[in-house]
């Protein structure tokens, strides 16, 4: 042997037992092609080993991403199951407090149900639920004038329309405009308002009122403005100024309101209303769908209270004529 062959040798004597490597050895005899064919085979053994080591870590790597998968998909049922929990919490309690809310509202009512008109609302429900015959209705004479009916503020049952009086919209039936508008340099302003809201108000006893009525009113507040500005723009903190503006806010509003056609009907009988019972007004606001809306101005806060006792005492009275018939 050559010096080099033992060499070789003594190193891999020396490496031990454990290794599980398997070791090709050249000795003498060795030819070209035998060298050539065992490096293919040491090759090939290669290939296979490094084959079988990557499929082994793709079964590794899917068996993680199956188990990752797994545990997400068990922390979102569990996050979905809380959420929904906790959505269920929230509407239990809002239900709760809406039922607590009405409660108050039907049996003992704060000063602020009463403004809102949701105290009043809810004994003109209990009125209207059915339970009473017409013919009860009638029996109590809890007296209502017509001045107080046109003072209160009406609206649909409905989102997106605005409320509405017949007070509000006919200043000139108020005895009094805004001091402001009391001035004669007012006069001209405030007689044209009057004309354009007539001719609106006789249109609306025709059927329908027309836009050209309606425009006509509008410009009748817009000049009612622009008066007040060149009367009394310099003084912007003048209280009579404030009070003005509301009063022209208000205006503009109500008669943008008129574009409504089933407000029209409404106002069309609110401005014939004839009715001097708290029933009559029942059965007024029962035929166009109407409601209580929010008491804004101090009139209409002075109102409600008096008309809330009222409305209470018409159904008191009609309750009670219903259960002495059961017992009867």
């Amino acid at each position: 042997m050559t010096r080099t062959v033992v060499a070789a040798l003594v190193v891999l004597a020396c490496l031990g037992t454990s290794s599980r490597a398997q070791v090709v050895p050249v000795g003498p005899g060795s030819t070209p092609q035998g060298d050539y064919l065992r490096g293919v085979g040491v090759a090939a053994y290669g290939i296979g080993t490094g084959n079988l080591l990557d499929a082994q870590a793709n079964a590794q790597n899917v068996e993680t991403d199956i188990r990752l998968n797994e545990y997400i998909a068990s922390v979102l049922k569990n996050e979905n199951a809380e959420n929904a929990a906790h959505r269920d919490g929230i509407l239990r309690k809002k239900g709760e407090l809406s039922n607590q809310i009405q409660e108050r509202i039907s049996k003992n009512p704060e000063a602020r149900d009463v403004d809102k008109g949701s105290a009043l609302n809810a004994v003109l429900k209990k009125m209207n639920a059915g339970i009473i015959q017409e013919s009860t209705h009638r029996i109590p004479d809890v007296p209502l004038t017509v001045d107080e009916v046109r003072r209160i503020p009406f609206e649909l049952a409905e989102k997106g329309v605005r409320s509405f009086s017949m007070y509000r919209l006919t200043v000139k039936e108020r005895g009094k405009w805004p001091i402001a508008f009391q001035d004669r340099q007012f006069d001209r302003e405030r007689r044209m308002y009057e004309l354009a809201l007539d001719h609106a108000l006789e249109q609306h006893v025709q059927g329908a009122a027309q836009l050209e009525a309606i425009d006509g009113l509008k410009s009748a507040v817009t000049l009612l403005s622009d008066r007040l500005d060149q009367v009394m723009a310099g003084n912007p903190a003048d209280r009579r100024f404030i009070e003005a503006k509301a009063s022209l806010r208000e205006l503009d509003a109500s008669v943008e309101m008129l574009k409504t056609h089933k407000i029209q009907p409404a106002l069309v009988d609110l401005d014939q209303y004839h009715g001097t019972t708290v029933n009559d007004l029942r059965v007024f606001m029962r035929n166009h769908g109407l409601q209580f809306a929010d008491a804004q101005s101090k009139e209409e806060r002075e109102l409600f209270p008096r008309l809330y006792e009222m409305l209470k005492m018409h159904y008191e009275k009609v309750n009670a004529a219903v259960g002495d018939r059961g017992r009867n």
